[in-house]
């Protein structure tokens, strides 16, 4: 549901998912797991899509796997590789990532994505895009700031341990204002200007952070977002590195990344290097450059559809369903084996609890599918070789369930520019930020209280 990467137990009858349990993670999430991993599990049942859908005369109807496949080979071969284009959703595991990577090279194309927003990331060092100060960590910390970020919503284990490290009395600061995080914080600023203060030591806080042992800052996904984005980060970095708050015992340098795909993403370099600078996806998206769009479990992207031929693959008929021109039904991550990299680095096993409704396959076994119809035969995978690539792909990789190991980092001289803007954290429709949780009748009675919260003046959510 997050990137934090909750340790939990599955209990399922058949093939449906009963109910979802904590395990216990001293590391991760201790005995916890937050309401919504806990209670959403009602929408694995829900708005599950069990075959194949084309759609004919505006609506989708029921098909086979054949003249699915089918269809989608000959829109293929109909385009050019440059109007090919695909998005990885925010809960796909490594290994479908991966094959997902390689049917695009087969099909010679770069159009690939998983950023939801043009965000700044940095993936030339792994330190760069994970929180390096670790979950637990927190708790040993005299100093917490964030920077555009909502850890309640963001990462709601991970918040309990800021909360926890506030209790012992570790003081919480804020560039930005993330609203109720359940413990008192102060908002030192709303700008970016504050955060050229701060690595510039000016003011009282730099000179507080600079007598700190073990600060703790993190960097949410709304700072990023901004122009100011590469100057916030490569910054701060560099503030970090020169007062030693970066080595081997303590790095204080920390992503808070908001999807449970995305470290691992950046690891299997889904995007180049130049795509993150030049967001050419995103002008391409914008532009309609696209004739053919794959969306591989992706609802939260923005598409403003018109006349390109859109493919959604994925376990619910959700946003992305709504909008394709074929739907290709998947396994949810409770129906197959996958590995996931939580927001520390930690590459975590999950483990098969149920199996794939109706018709629906695992999506590297429907990559399979359309390279057989394509006569590329030679370059069908199987999942034991991809979970071998996977693992001697992921840089500082120790072991399973492990932290990844350190690596010193440079100090980067370069000029990023600046521009003076407000930092704004973007407010998450919390009960409602996945297709699973959006099928959820839990979590949707779970917002409509919110929602009629707010009405009455109040706010207990």
């Amino acid at each position: 549901m997050d990137a934090v990467g909750s340790n939990i137990r599955v209990d399922t009858y058949n093939w449906e998912v009963k109910r979802i349990l904590p395990r216990l993670n001293n590391d991760i999430n201790e005995e916890w797991i937050s309401d919504k991993t806990r209670y959403s599990c009602d929408g694995l049942l829900k708005q599950r899509l069990d075959v194949p859908y084309i759609k004919k005369d505006n609506k989708l109807k029921k098909s086979s796997w054949d003249e699915a496949i089918s269809l989608l080979v000959n829109k293929i071969k109909s385009v050019k590789p440059d109007e090919i284009g695909g998005h990885i959703g925010d809960m796909v595991n490594l290994e479908n990532a991966l094959s997902f990577k390689k049917f695009f090279e087969i099909l010679k194309s770069t159009n690939l994505e998983f950023r939801e927003r043009k965000i700044f990331i940095d993936s030339t060092e792994k330190s760069n895009y994970v929180f390096n100060s670790s979950i637990k960590g927190i708790e040993e910390s005299d100093l917490i700031l964030l920077i555009g970020t909502n850890p309640r919503h963001e990462a709601t284990i991970l918040n309990a341990r800021i909360r926890k490290a506030f209790v012992k009395n570790t003081p919480v600061f804020s560039i930005g204002d993330p609203g109720n995080l359940t413990y008192d914080y102060t908002i030192i600023g709303s700008k970016t200007d504050d955060v050229k203060k701060i690595v510039n030591g000016e003011g009282e806080f730099a000179k507080r952070l600079l007598t700190s042992k073990k600060p703790i800052i993190i960097i949410g996904e709304s700072a990023l977002e901004l122009r100011s984005g590469k100057y916030i980060f490569e910054k701060l970095k560099n503030f970090l590195k020169k007062n030693k708050f970066i080595n081997e015992e303590w790095n204080a340098l920390n992503f808070l990344p908001q999807n449970a795909s995305t470290v691992g993403l950046i690891d299997l370099n889904i995007l180049s290097k130049e795509d993150i600078e030049k967001n050419s996806f995103f002008e391409k998206l914008e532009n309609n450059k696209f004739k053919f769009l794959y969306l591989l479990g992706s609802d939260n992207l923005e598409i403003k559809k018109n006349d390109e031929f859109i493919v959604y693959q994925g376990s619910h008929g959700d946003k992305g369903a709504q909008i394709a021109d074929l739907v290709l039904p998947s396994a949810a991550f409770t129906e197959q084996n996958g590995l996931y990299e939580n927001l520390e680095g930690r590459v975590q096993e999950s483990k098969k609890a149920s199996y794939p409704i109706g018709e629906a396959l695992e999506d590297w076994r429907i990559f399979n599918l359309i390279l057989k119809k394509l006569d590329k035969k030679e370059n069908i995978s199987n999942f034991d070789l991809l979970r071998k690539e996977v693992l001697s792909s992921i840089p500082n990789f120790t072991d399973l369930n492990l932290l990844p190991s350190y690596k010193d980092t440079e100090i980067k001289d370069t000029s990023p520019s600046f521009e003076s803007e407000e930092v704004q954290i973007k407010e998450l429709d919390y009960f409602y930020t996945n297709s699973i949780s959006r099928a959820s009748k839990t979590m949707s009675d779970c917002r409509q209280i919110k929602l009629n919260t707010k009405k009455t003046g109040t706010e207990n959510i």
